[in-house]
């Protein structure tokens, strides 16, 4: 009897050992309950609405189904947060159409601001001071970025013909002019016909001086 409960103690040593050996590596024990695994959290959706009078509807953008779109809106005012501009109001028959941008995160409203892409002198961007968040700005005018006509454009509006960029701003990033791009082809063009032509003139002389040099050997 005194072996069988030797052998019943060291059974149960044996199997606390185990139990505490598989706490120890993560894995649960018998008998007991196993944690239901965590939901993942949902995702961050990123929209922007567009309204305007020239518009039948809002357009919404949303950053998970209208990538390129959603950036280039939302690059056009996510630098207009908290930002500080001296410009006064211009006046109002120089402003052009208005577009009004409202910009949500997972269906909160969190920011509204007032584009005007046509404005005489380049495109204007009016923040209010009442803002969705309830972040406390001041009212704002700011010079809009040279981009605003095209990210417009790029979200299914139709703006007719651009109105000249003169006076405008880069709105927080460096923006090249539209007419640059020509400009930097032609330049990159003609310096690769110099080039060329350079390389060639440069065989011609090679080869020349091999020539003189094949001659003057011949002539030893």
């Amino acid at each position: 009897m005194q072996g069988i409960n030797v052998r019943g103690t060291i059974v149960k040593v044996v199997a606390g050992l185990f139990a505490a050996a598989l706490l120890l590596l993560g894995a649960p024990a018998f008998g007991a309950p196993t944690p239901s695994p965590k939901p993942s959290p949902s995702p961050t959706v990123r929209t922007i609405t567009i309204s305007s009078d020239m518009l039948t509807a809002p357009i919404v953008l949303r950053s998970d189904q209208h990538q390129r779109q959603f950036a280039a809106m939302a690059g056009e005012v996510d630098w207009l947060a908290g930002g500080t501009s001296p410009l006064k109001a211009p006046a109002a028959d120089k402003l052009g159409p208005k577009f009004v941008v409202l910009a949500a995160v997972n269906g909160v409203d969190k920011q509204t601001y007032d584009l005007y892409p046509l404005a005489a002198g380049g495109p204007r961007v009016f923040r209010p001071a009442a803002q969705p968040d309830k972040r406390k700005v001041t009212a704002a005018w700011f010079l809009g970025r040279f981009t605003m006509d095209a990210s417009l454009r790029g979200a299914g509006i139709s703006l007719g013909t651009a109105a000249p960029a003169e006076g405008g701003g880069t709105g927080g990033g460096l923006v090249e002019s539209a007419t640059a791009e020509p400009d930097i082809r032609a330049m990159v063009g003609d310096w690769q016909r110099f080039v060329g032509l350079n390389g060639a003139v440069v065989v011609v002389i090679a080869l020349g001086v091999f020539a003189i040099a094949y001659a003057f050997r011949r002539t030893i």
